[in-house]
């Protein structure tokens, strides 16, 4: 395997895990914040009242956030062998030689970044982006919500573009695992 990628020349937004190029989902800070809040109060106020379940209250936003980091948070991987969409209970893996473009559509209310497959490759299961591509009638075979990735889908695109493009940049990608 050659050199692993220079996380100076990708957007600050990425992570580089183990020479995998992550993209990882934002956390919806917006709905997050004023539930643990809430929450936090109501623990407090219970345990000025005496009520020693406060504890459990003031405990159980903390341990949520951290479970739902770990487990339910969607990521986007460039391996060797393809792109790896990361999401509890799916793992699914779309390979390099079998995308023939990428590109960003709009789908309902999300923004896709989509992908067209090589003629005669069957297109995936268990994916909700591609039911909606096929909804208004996208010219694309699948994708992935790029709208809730870390930096966007203007990045996402580019960076997917420059490794579909470039075969040599793929090879110093690890192996995919799924």
């Amino acid at each position: 395997m050659a050199e692993l990628p220079n996380p100076s020349e990708l957007p600050a937004s990425l992570t580089v895990k183990r020479g995998r190029i992550v993209f990882r989902a934002r956390r919806p800070v917006a709905l997050v914040i004023p539930l643990l809040a809430v929450t936090e109060i109501a623990g407090v106020i219970c345990l000025l009242v005496g009520a020693t379940i406060g504890w459990f209250i003031m405990a159980a936003p903390l341990i949520g956030l951290m479970t739902t980091a770990v487990v339910l948070r969607p990521a986007l991987e460039l391996t060797r062998d393809g792109l790896v969409q990361r999401q509890y209970p799916y793992s699914s893996l779309t390979r390099w030689d079998v995308i023939e473009s990428v590109g960003i559509a709009k789908a309902g209310n999300r923004v896709i970044l989509a992908y067209k497959l090589v003629p005669g490759i069957p297109p995936p299961r268990h994916q909700p982006a591609r039911d909606l591509l096929l909804a208004v009638n996208a010219p694309y075979d699948g994708g992935w919500f790029a709208d809730s990735l870390a930096g966007g889908p203007d990045e996402a695109l580019a960076v997917v573009s420059r490794y579909l493009e470039d075969p040599t940049l793929r090879e110093m990608l690890p192996v995919g695992r799924r």
